[in-house]
């Protein structure tokens, strides 16, 4: 099934931001001329420039008129922002800012990279796998809690089905694979689908196998997101969202170094998927 186009908020927001931000660059205002244009406080601008605050229709109309755009530009601007003030999905659910941002950037990012340490990608789980790793990770989360988290996950990995789908590339710890959760017919029935859908021409699993060692991929999981057109590259770590587009370039430089480098220590994708099905095998017996 392929999932037809939707609103996306979350990106037109972002879209405002980085056009914006750069036209004040350019035109070499300061955040102080822009707060005192707009008449806003200058957390207020700040956080516009960053994109965490979304333009509203009359901002966008003054800072046309500031900046002298033309019309076509102008109209533009106007039905991003119309689009950046709906609410789509994953606005209405009840999970972190930053993994709220993620979801939407994941449905216009062109490639989705992430590594994962002892837990399967959340784009690759299973719901039974999904909702075990639910309750893992809080003590006493009520049982509707764990359904709901699992069921955002699910609804997430409608990207993968996106026409065209996005190139997901993911590399993961063998401790992934090792740590059973849920049961072993619950963790066999991931493992399973992991191997089967690693096999999408669109998706590229690898695995740093134990005998590797200790490795940098041990300080955490990361995603990186790279955008198409204006929009730059984002990196999620640690329930965080970082872009290009911040004072944080140099983080982002450094992510996809060490991304890099978890790829070239991998085992390959063939050898990797050899490896799951060893120990799809193993609770299979």
């Amino acid at each position: 099934m392929t999932v037809a186009p939707q609103s996306n908020p979350t990106v037109a927001r972002r879209e405002l931001a980085v056009f914006f931000r750069s036209l004040r660059e350019q035109r070499k205002h300061s955040l102080d001329e822009l707060a005192g244009y707009l008449g806003v406080a200058a957390s207020q601008a700040s956080r516009l420039d960053t994109g965490a605050r979304g333009y509203r229709v009359e901002d966008v109309e003054k800072l046309s008129t500031w900046y002298d755009l033309a019309e076509a530009d102008r109209k533009r601007l106007l039905a991003l922002a119309e689009e950046s003030r709906r609410r789509s999905w994953w606005q209405q659910v009840e999970v972190a800012p930053a993994y709220r941002t993620l979801i939407g950037m994941e449905l216009a990012a062109v490639s989705i990279n992430e590594y994962c340490g002892s837990v399967m990608p959340g784009l690759l789980q299973t719901r039974d796998y999904a909702e075990a790793a639910a309750a893992a990770g809080a003590i006493d989360l009520q049982p509707e809690k764990i359904h709901s988290a699992a069921a955002v996950r699910m609804r997430r990995q409608e990207v993968l089905e996106r026409d065209p789908p996005p190139q997901l590339w993911v590399v993961m710890d063998e401790a992934a694979l090792a740590r059973v959760a849920g049961g072993r017919e619950i963790m066999l029935t991931q493992l399973q689908h992991l191997h089967s859908i690693a096999m999408r021409p669109n998706i590229t699993v690898q695995v740093i196998g134990f005998e590797y060692g200790l490795h940098p991929g041990l300080t955490g999981h990361f995603i990186l997101l790279g955008m198409d057109g204006s929009l730059p590259d984002v990196v999620y770590k640690e329930d965080q969202l970082e872009s290009s587009d911040s004072s944080l370039e140099e983080n982002l430089r450094f992510t996809r170094r060490l991304w890099d480098s978890l790829r070239a220590l991998a085992l390959s994708p063939r050898d990797s998927l050899d490896r799951i099905m060893q120990y799809a095998e193993r609770l299979a017996n």
